[in-house]
């Protein structure tokens, strides 16, 4: 009689099972880098619609404010007649630049917020750490006719 040799496997993956595993891993390795590194972007861009929308209405305050409403002359004789909105618009659009602008609007913001805009800012652009990450500036354009003022968000 002759006995039957049964053949063995050696226990362990083949070569073929560990580079699909490996394949595998890559893959979710990527899908786990990817969704990390766009929440910074996503965080960044949400930081930036929320400074957009604090200058937006420290811009309105500006238009709606007591000091703005009533003409200076008026005021020191004692009449105080109040200025129509097409006279602060005027105003608003005799300032030139982004950073001048910026600038009529800053007594309606916190002193932090607005030493945290100036210091990264120019003339012609409105900048933060957050809106240097999305590669965005805000900018306040000429107030159009039978409109508001606008606070616009802008890529570089």
């Amino acid at each position: 009689m002759t006995a039957l040799r049964t053949i063995r496997r050696p226990a362990g993956f083949t070569f073929i099972e560990a580079l699909m595993t490996i394949a595998i891993m890559a893959m979710m390795a990527t899908l786990v880098i990817s969704a990390f590194s766009n929440a910074g972007t996503d965080s960044a861009r949400i930081v930036s619609r929320q400074q957009q929308a604090t200058l937006q209405s420290a811009l309105n305050a500006w238009v709606n404010g007591e000091s703005n409403r009533t003409d200076v002359i008026s005021a020191t004789l004692g009449t105080g007649r109040p200025r129509t909105i097409a006279q602060i618009q005027t105003a608003y659009n005799a300032v030139t630049g982004n950073l001048a602008r910026f600038n009529l609007i800053s007594p309606y913001l916190d002193s932090n917020t607005t030493s945290y805009f100036t210091t990264y800012s120019s003339s012609t652009q409105i900048l933060s750490d957050a809106l240097n990450t999305t590669k965005q500036y805000i900018a306040f354009p000429d107030w159009a006719a039978n409109s508001y003022p606008q606070v616009t968000l802008n890529a570089k």
